[in-house]
């Protein structure tokens, strides 16, 4: 599996025009690549990527790692029928900082939201921070075990 992150390409820096005409192709390019080595591909773009998610799901990527800041059920809605959504738990405010209580319950919305469809890896929005409690980490785990479909 090759994973890339392209964080520069994210609506926070560049207009989603300028993705469309800068990144886009070379998006999938690499995901041309990637398959035509019979390997999946990952995508992930940083921030609030709702403006440009029908564009990364168009680079023919198999999964996008989404960014705790794009809204999951707009995510879900548009990718559960095509491309593996990875994430999207807030790796800082949530994971690093939160209660234990806080990450059981966001773990468990948001596999509420993913529950009708087997396109749901579970995953932080964006890198887990090194001060995240392990605590934390096996919260998530264990709310994950415990989900009822």
């Amino acid at each position: 599996m090759i994973s890339n992150g392209d964080s520069i390409a994210g609506p926070q820096l560049v207009s989603p025009s300028m993705f469309r005409r800068f990144a886009l192709p070379y998006e999938r390019r690499v995901v041309e690549i990637s398959h035509g080595l019979g390997l999946p591909y990952i995508l992930h773009i940083c921030g609030n990527t709702a403006s440009i998610l029908d564009d990364m799901i168009a680079t023919g990527a198999d999964g996008l790692e989404i960014d705790y800041r794009t809204d999951a059920r707009l995510a879900h809605q548009k990718m559960k029928e095509s491309t593996v959504f990875i994430g999207n738990l807030d790796p800082s405010g949530v994971l690093a900082r939160g209660s234990q209580e806080l990450v059981e319950q966001e773990t468990l919305n948001l596999l509420s939201v993913f529950a009708d469809t087997p396109r749901f890896i579970l995953n932080a929005g964006c890198a887990i921070p090194p001060t995240t409690p392990s605590e934390n980490i096996h919260a998530m785990i264990r709310a994950a075990r415990s989900f009822a479909r």
